[in-house]
């Protein structure tokens, strides 16, 4: 028997994410849900199912087990609570929310919710970050004393999210959530600091720098920035350097292995998180919706919980109130 699946919204990510139902055993895309007239039209026609309007008509039909719900920041919110009161499964792409206040309305109603509920934190499924959470976990790297990310990536990223998201939810919050999962304790104190100049007219940061303070006293150093030059030859910088008692790891991902230089292009394309493989998206976004499908078919649980997301929007808001109040502030 298959799990017939939906997916809401038909970005750039919902698109992935209906092309990766399509190819996955066990599972049949019934449905997809566009609210762009002509957008929904070109879908339709492109994966030969129903298209949608109005989510809450496509959450109405019983034919329907699972949903990825991949919406802007924003309008998370109803889509969730929608999809609970019909029962649905449900995978939304991160953030949880976009403020806090509807981070834990959600969490809520989905931490005792009896269907598979995961949010989509890309880097819990990425090798290297889970080597570095082995290597913690077996006591080689011994306790953090303290980590520096980055995460910088071209300006047409936030000129797609105007409006609907901002850069510490959109963008910091991937490494907020695989920190906090490093940290294993609560974070309990930021201190924040933004520069918006490219983005000002839109009221978007182009730069965060955050300094998070453990419970455990590790210390984190967060940067963040989404207006690199549009001809950037990769589309996301990012770097970890983790300090543990008894060693050092790090992640060095901007070179993903492979580069191009042409009279077309100069470019070092991803090859870790969406890439196509033989016309098939593969990478870590496959693995995150092949273990979602796991979780319905064995009945167990994400290993994302909705405590763990409700926890990074929770250093999200704390970096917006550090930015606004130009202090260190406490969770």
């Amino acid at each position: 028997m298959s799990i017939r699946v939906g997916v809401i919204g038909m970005g750039q990510m919902g698109t992935y994410h209906a092309e990766i139902y399509q190819k996955l055993p066990l599972v049949e895309l019934v449905a997809v849900c566009e609210f762009n007239d002509e957008r929904r039209k070109e879908v339709e026609q492109q994966f030969g199912v129903k298209a949608y309007k109005d989510y809450k008509e496509m959450l109405a039909n019983p034919e329907i087990d699972a949903v990825s719900i991949v919406l802007p920041d924003n309008i998370h919110r109803e889509a969730v609570e929608v999809a609970v009161a019909y029962n649905k499964h449900i995978l939304l792409e991160k953030p949880l929310a976009k403020t806090l206040e509807d981070g834990q309305a959600l969490y809520e109603i989905t931490k005792d919710y009896d269907k598979v509920f995961t949010t989509g934190f890309l880097l819990r499924f990425d090798p290297r970050f889970n080597m570095v959470k082995q290597a913690l976990d077996e006591g080689e790297l011994g306790e953090i004393i303290h980590l520096y990310c980055r995460r910088n990536s071209p300006i047409t990223g936030p000129k797609r999210y105007i409006g609907s998201s901002d850069l510490s939810m959109h963008v910091m919050i991937h490494d907020i959530d695989y920190i906090n999962w490093y940290m294993g304790c609560e974070p309990v104190k930021v201190f924040a600091k933004g520069r918006s100049v490219l983005l000002k007219e839109h009221g978007m940061q182009d730069v965060i720098y955050a300094i998070v303070t453990y419970e455990n006293g590790a210390i984190a150093c967060l940067e963040a920035c989404w207006v690199l030059p549009e001809n950037s030859p990769t589309s996301i910088d990012d770097k970890l350097e983790l300090v543990g008692t008894k060693g050092v790891a790090y992640v060095d991902s901007s070179d993903n292995g492979v580069r191009f230089v042409t009279d077309k292009r100069i470019q070092y394309p991803d090859s870790r998180h969406w890439y196509y493989t033989n016309g098939q998206v593969a990478g870590d976004l496959a693995e995150e919706l092949m273990a979602f499908v796991n979780n319905i078919i064995h009945n167990t649980k994400s290993i994302i919980t909705p405590k763990e997301s409700l926890d990074s929007l929770r250093v999200v808001d704390a970096i917006e109130r550090s930015l606004a109040e130009d202090k260190e502030v406490e969770l």
